[in-house]
């Protein structure tokens, strides 16, 4: 009888990160960083341990790498919306960003998880804050472009942004971590009446 021997899957590198990114995703948000090991990461990955420190040099090193393709995520996912802006309805498009930024963050909530738990690095820290901006800028120039439309009315839209960003991003935060009982249409619903109470014109007197 004739022994064959099991065919070796090859992947490039940059699939090869990603696996192991993936993998410690599961591993950190199941036992927090402290907890995991290198090898509880690698045998989720179905990797050999000493491919591990081929692409980084410690489980922290991983985590930043975790914490940059969240932001990337979420900077592509703000660029997806802000092409809308001024093609569609506005207050269909601002009812469309509140729903899809909450679908987000609980499409990636063990990432929240982990970052909530593990805190920000010195390093970390700075990073996110240039992504914050970003995105607090685009949201700042959807609400300009809404108020020469005539569609909305702020005193101050980047600030604005700032609030609505904020506001939105830690209620749905505090409903990950806290929340057992995480009912995302309440989430969506609350963000929405917030947004459109902030940008409507003012009545007539």
């Amino acid at each position: 009888m004739a022994l064959h021997k099991l065919k070796r899957i090859t992947k490039r590198p940059d699939e090869r990160r990603a696996d192991l990114i993936r993998a410690a995703l599961d591993v950190f948000a199941d036992k927090g960083l402290d907890d995991a090991t290198v090898a509880d990461i690698t045998r989720v990955a179905g990797v050999a341990k000493g491919t591990f420190y081929l692409y980084f040099s410690s489980k922290e090193h991983l985590l930043t790498a975790l914490r940059e393709r969240f932001v990337e995520d979420a900077l592509e996912h703000a660029a997806t919306l802000f092409e809308r802006v001024g093609k569609e309805d506005w207050w269909g498009l601002v009812d469309a960003t509140v729903e899809s930024s909450i679908d987000f963050g609980l499409q990636h909530r063990d990432s929240i998880r982990v970052f909530g738990r593990e805190g920000l690095s010195p390093k970390t820290k700075e990073a996110l804050g240039v992504a914050e901006r970003k995105l607090n800028g685009m949201f700042a120039a959807g609400i300009q472009a809404g108020m020469a439309a005539g569609a909305f009315q702020v005193a101050d839209p980047e600030l604005t942004a700032v609030y609505l960003h904020h506001a939105i991003d830690g209620a749905l935060m505090e409903a990950i971590l806290f929340d057992e009982d995480l009912d995302r249409d309440r989430l969506v619903a609350g963000a929405k009446e917030l947004a459109h109470k902030v940008l409507a014109p003012a009545p007539p007197s």
